[in-house]
């Protein structure tokens, strides 16, 4: 066997080992939310539910929150008025904390969606439901079907996705709810609009394991032995 593939065989084996012999450590965690409930009285969306995903996900320097558009139809799209008074999309925050405080980065969008994005604690209600402390308006259409945005979310120190993990406060009517999106444009008239939120709550994101600094080590250390051992074995 020629040493490049020997080693190769090597560092495959040794990789695998150190990975059951010691415990992995595991990337950030984070929470989903998938819109798939109409508030009571309202009616559902056209397209397949989930209609909307949200995920809040544990990341270096804050956590990055991720809207996709998965089930609205072309002609659905979720947006407020234009101004945040009556937004298309809402969230809570862990009370202990200030969401005045929090500075909202762009990441990525397929579409520039108007986005106005407002905080205050137990500042915004969404139609007959509870008051939320986070709000996205959209003046733009744009966020119709297969649509998606990311933004990174900071300002507050020990910031964690389960921190939007929360029920809005009370405030009469439906709820009270994690989340809720307006929903504009179903059939058969494009006035019809409708409220949403994630029926389940919210889902722990399952993390990924990224192997321990001891499974590294030991891994070099059987690598080294290896290539002593071959060596010793062709007289190298």
């Amino acid at each position: 066997m020629s040493l490049s593939k020997f080693v190769s065989s090597i560092v495959a084996c040794g990789v695998a080992a150190a990975g059951l012999l010691v415990p992995a450590k595991t990337n950030a965690s984070g929470i989903l939310y998938q819109f798939d409930t109409p508030f009571p009285s309202d009616p559902s969306p056209d397209g397949s539910s989930p209609w909307i995903d949200a995920s809040f996900q544990d990341a270096s320097g804050g956590v990055l929150l991720t809207v996709t558009n998965l089930g609205l139809t072309s002609t659905e799209f979720m947006q407020g008025n234009g101004s945040g008074a009556n937004g298309g999309l809402f969230f809570n925050l862990n009370p202990i904390d200030d969401p005045t405080s929090l500075t909202f980065t762009l990441v990525s969008q397929t579409a520039s969606f108007g986005t106005y994005i407002q905080t205050g604690e137990n500042a915004f209600k969404a139609d007959g439901d509870g008051k939320y402390d986070i709000v996205f308006d959209f003046s733009s259409h744009l966020f119709a079907g297969g649509a998606s945005f990311t933004y990174l979310i900071s300002g507050i120190s020990g910031l964690s996705a389960n921190d939007f993990a929360y029920l809005s406060a009370p405030a009469g009517g439906s709820g009270p709810f994690y989340a809720a999106a307006h929903v504009m444009g179903l059939s058969p008239a494009a006035s019809n609009s409708t409220w949403i939120e994630p029926g389940s709550g919210p889902m722990q994101l399952m993390p990924l394991p990224e192997p321990s600094p001891t499974a590294l080590i030991a891994t070099s250390f059987g690598l080294f032995g290896a290539l002593r051992w071959w060596r010793s074995k062709n007289k190298i």
